[in-house]
């Protein structure tokens, strides 16, 4: 959850804090990183540095600012972002806001201090950062792409990477999510044209789903409406806040005529008319999910709309996306979606820029980030390609060390783990890790309970076992000889068993599961209860 902890001379600084949005159905909203270390170290932390604003850097913060109450630093954007999300947690933070080029140390007599560098991605002011240690430059890229043409603000300061390289870079830590695509990512900026061409022959209304933070999207489907004459709508609290937020500070800019809300946007002729939606990954309770099943207050699909998905499928969502393409279909919309290039390209660089980067930074230790694990190995395998002498692929917990005598992978790890919560309750308990397995059972396999009654005097079975079944496969027919296999196992107990609810409730339960793993090969969750008359 792109949280990482720098320490020297006995000082913490912190780089990011981010969730992760669960990509099965198991009742949770988030998953946080588990900050205990953290918090067991909170005098030793000195500051937190963020590289850009998204979720999956930011969004656990209230989480450790809770406890960790230590300077932030980050862009404007980013800062502005963040403050909502604290004031919603009931959260007070330092938020002292960067620009690139600033040097920030991280907390009294720390010896590390971060230089932020600008960096394209699909959010505006990303920043990549170097840390300066008694161990030499660490260089982290942050989430990137080389974009040479950015929609707006600052390009890539590749120069300023190169400098750092020629001084000498201890450690690079970079980017990997696009390491399995050659070549480069497309520029932002050739997004506006295809959404021009894919607007001109539409006649019905047109729905865009983007993600609410990626500034630079919006901008160019707002120019694109511009073009043809459409009012734009906005649906989504995301997207609402997001775009108040942009055009409030200067980066997002339209005209006063174009906005239009509801109900005014319903009474529009379908060709004047734009919407602009969250729900581009198939979120069950998104604008564009609930447009999709007719459930929206707001607007309703009509056949002749036009639905552009400005997104990629993020692996695992697959599923849930091609559910909201087939509704939107079934209601007689057309849509447009991933591999319609350039509808969308990704903020994220390709193999091409990885080793840019590499060859401008000259690192002398390289560890890749962000991405799952053969995204790591494949750009580890780039930056041997490209010389660096050494290399190491890190996962959750595990430590690098850097000394005198060079750099190693230490046994011991740092403990981490995984808080399994509900978004508006993210300072609240744990829903508990045992709690989300107890869920997926329950999903694979169903719920078995089983009732019996005993004389509470002498453990005598008086009625039962009674067994009732939820979503479980071969219970059905199966009934007597389930109740033959627990009678049994109730028998086999001593008369000093017996008087034991604990242990009659044990044997019942493992007796019912067993029967199911003979029988059925299965294991569902099986509920024993006993009452005593």
């Amino acid at each position: 959850m792109n949280c990482l902890a720098l320490e020297a001379d006995g000082r913490i600084a912190v780089v990011d804090c981010g969730i992760l949005f669960p990509n099965e159905n198991i009742g949770v909203d988030v998953i946080a990183p588990d900050l205990a270390w953290l918090r067991e170290r909170k005098d030793r932390v000195g500051a937190i540095f963020l590289t850009h604003g998204h979720e999956d850097h930011v969004g656990a913060l209230a989480f450790l600012l809770r406890d960790v109450p230590v300077p932030v630093y980050g862009t404007r954007f980013t800062l502005e972002l963040l403050k909502p999300r604290l004031a919603e947690a009931g959260v007070s933070a330092d938020l002292r806001q960067v620009t690139p080029g600033d040097v920030r140390p991280a907390g009294e007599a720390s010896p590390i201090e971060a230089e932020f560098i600008a960096v394209t991605h699909s959010i505006p002011d990303a920043c990549g950062l170097a840390l300066r240690t008694p161990q030499g430059t660490i260089l982290h890229t942050g989430d990137f792409k080389i974009d040479p043409a950015p929609v707006r603000g600052p390009a890539m300061d590749l120069a300023r990477i190169e400098a750092l390289g020629r001084a000498g870079v201890r450690l690079l830590l970079s980017d990997s999510t696009n390491a399995e695509r050659e070549g480069t990512s497309l520029s932002e900026s050739q997004v506006g044209p295809a959404l021009e061409a894919a607007f001109e022959p539409a006649r019905g209304r047109i729905f865009v789903a983007c993600f609410a933070s990626n500034v630079h999207r919006i901008q160019q489907v707002v120019t694109a409406a511009r073009a043809f004459g459409r009012r734009v709508a906005f649906l989504g609290r995301a997207m609402e806040t997001n775009v108040r937020l942009a055009q409030a500070l200067g980066y997002l800019e339209m005209p006063a005529w174009m906005p239009v809300g509801f109900p005014e946007a319903r009474e529009l002729p379908p060709r004047e008319l734009c919407v602009l939606t969250t729900g581009t990954q198939g979120e069950p309770r998104s604008a564009l999910a609930r447009l999709a099943r007719g459930e929206h207050p707001d607007l309703e699909i009509s056949r002749g709309d036009f639905v552009i998905l400005s997104s990629r499928f993020i692996p695992g969502n697959e599923v849930a996306v091609g559910q909201v393409v087939n509704d939107l279909c079934r209601r007689g919309a057309e849509v447009a979606y991933e591999g319609l290039a350039p509808l969308h390209v990704s903020g994220h660089a390709q193999a091409a820029e990885q080793r840019r980067i590499i060859q401008l930074a000259r690192p002398s230790h390289f560890v890749p980030i962000h991405g799952e694990y053969r995204h790591l190995a494949r750009h580890a395998a780039h930056a041997a390609a490209e010389g660096v002498p050494a290399r190491d692929i890190l996962v959750d917990g595990q430590v690098l060390e850097l000394d005198d005598l060079g750099a190693r992978v230490l046994e011991e790890r740092v403990p981490v783990g995984r808080v399994y919560t509900d978004r508006d309750a993210l300072l609240g308990a744990d829903i508990g890790a045992l709690v989300v397995r107890d869920r997926r059972l329950l999903a694979d396999a169903g719920l078995c309970i089983a009732v019996l009654a005993v004389e509470k005097a002498s453990g005598a079975i008086v009625r039962g076992p009674e067994l009732f079944a939820k979503g479980v496969a071969g219970f059905e027919g199966a009934e007597d000889e389930l109740r033959g296999e627990a009678l049994r196992a109730l028998d086999e107990l001593s008369p000093q068993a017996r008087m034991d609810v604990l242990e009659v409730q044990e044997t019942l339960r493992v007796a019912v599961r067993r029967w199911f793993r003979r029988a059925t090969g299965k294991k569902p969750t099986v509920l024993p209860v006993v009452l005593e008359l």
